[in-house]
């Protein structure tokens, strides 16, 4: 997505179902599989840890795009919600390893869920990959609960990759490739997370200037408008 494109317009069904088909081909592969959870448990855990050491034992706790690395069962607490459009798939290449909670094999644009339903939300590395993002913030806004909290993990683009990707989806489609329908640069994900949430927590994972870098992984920590971010002491 370019950095003007905050209110975009959503690719079709049929570009995020080929993204959808290339994820599940490469996450049938074992070795992704072990490669990626040993990333996000280093890139991600130290930020769930510590923003979730304030939710009650019996706190609700929702993963969107969770993937079969289910980062949130590591969450020392809480009933956990797996959402991902591709579970019944990761649930039979992987029979017996996902953690135990509530499986929601649905889109994260349509969660099956009540109103103020959670606690938290983690989301990671899935916004660049859903049909529509926009959709996807007002369900993660309707079922947070007032004074719960939301975990965004992803890659961010410089502001010139992430025009240069815009245009070869959306002008050039047959030559981009099948995997993440969006890249967001920093500016447009924070104006698009501004307009539903509180951002608290705006920084990439390992502290380094952005401005070096075509690529980073990045964290926002965010609540609903007006609300403070509980912080506890480590």
């Amino acid at each position: 997505m370019s950095d003007q494109g905050a209110r975009h317009k959503a690719i079709s069904r049929h570009r995020w179902q080929l993204s959808q088909r290339h994820e599940l081909r490469r996450w049938r592969d074992a070795s992704v599989l072990e490669h990626a959870s040993a990333q996000m448990r280093a890139s991600y855990l130290p930020f769930l840890q510590r923003y979730t050491r304030h939710l009650p034992a019996d706190a609700e706790i929702l993963e969107i795009g969770c993937g079969p690395v289910c980062l949130s069962q590591l969450i020392d607490r809480g009933n956990k919600t797996y959402l991902d459009p591709l579970l019944d798939d990761f649930r039979r290449a992987y029979p017996g390893k996902l953690p135990e909670g509530k499986y929601l094999t649905a889109m994260a644009e349509e969660i099956p869920s009540p109103a103020h339903s959670f606690d938290c939300i983690v989301c990671l590395n899935t916004l660049g990959y859903v049909l529509n993002p926009e959709l996807v913030l007002n369900e993660m806004e309707r079922v947070l609960k007032p004074t719960g909290v939301i975990i965004i993990g992803m890659t961010l683009f410089s502001g010139l990759e992430a025009r240069w990707q815009y245009l070869l989806r959306h002008c050039w489609p047959s030559l981009g490739p099948e995997g993440r329908p969006y890249c967001y640069a920093h500016a447009g994900m924070r104006r698009s997370l501004a307009r539903h949430f509180e951002v608290h927590v705006d920084r990439p994972v390992d502290g380094a200037s952005r401005w070096l870098r075509c690529r980073w992984k990045h964290v926002f920590v965010c609540t609903h408008k007006g609300v403070s971010l509980v912080v506890p002491a480590a």
